[in-house]
């Protein structure tokens, strides 16, 4: 039986909750907090503009298009949120409050669209429409993933205050 759609979406939400929980460990290296934010980074940028561009094709359908929206909202503002948390110095209050407030956005956003957006979509959707969007996200995904480029802005300074702080 092939991959459902919803089952891609919950493992990204799942992979998203986890590397966002690393950036919150107080004893995380400076190694260890850039390949989360790495990881955030590229998980919920890939996810996102993936799930936005094969949902388009729902617009049309009066029960689903306000979840549609509101998912593409609530990705905008994990956006806007990740935005913040790139600028802040890692290790610090201020960074430990953004990736607390991203987390947060982020757990809300799956548990809305788990519990609202994907039964919609199985129930409304035409059949053979649902039946090819896991393979359309998946293919997205995998396309905005080769467009962007790792390693986040962490400068060479700030890993080494962060590297010094977990050793302390």
């Amino acid at each position: 039986m092939p991959t459902d759609f919803g089952t891609l979406v919950q493992r990204d939400h799942v992979d998203l909750q986890k590397e966002l929980s690393q950036l919150l460990d107080p004893v995380a290296t400076a190694a260890q907090l850039s390949d989360s934010l790495d990881g955030v980074r590229l998980g919920l940028t890939a996810h996102a503009e993936a799930e936005d561009i094969v949902l388009g094709r729902f617009d049309a359908i009066a029960a689903v298009a306000p979840l549609v929206a509101r998912a593409r909202a609530a990705h905008l503002a994990q956006e806007g949120a990740l935005a913040a948390l790139v600028s802040a110095r890692p290790g610090t209050s201020v960074w430990r409050d953004r990736a607390m407030h991203l987390r947060d956005l982020v757990r809300h956003h799956a548990e809305q669209e788990e519990r609202e957006l994907l039964p919609a979509l199985r129930y409304y959707a035409p059949r053979e429409l649902y039946a090819k969007l896991a393979g359309a996200f998946a293919t997205e995904r995998l396309r905005q993933l080769a467009m962007l480029q790792p390693s986040a802005p962490l400068s060479i300074t700030d890993l080494m205050q962060a590297e010094s702080r977990a050793l302390l």
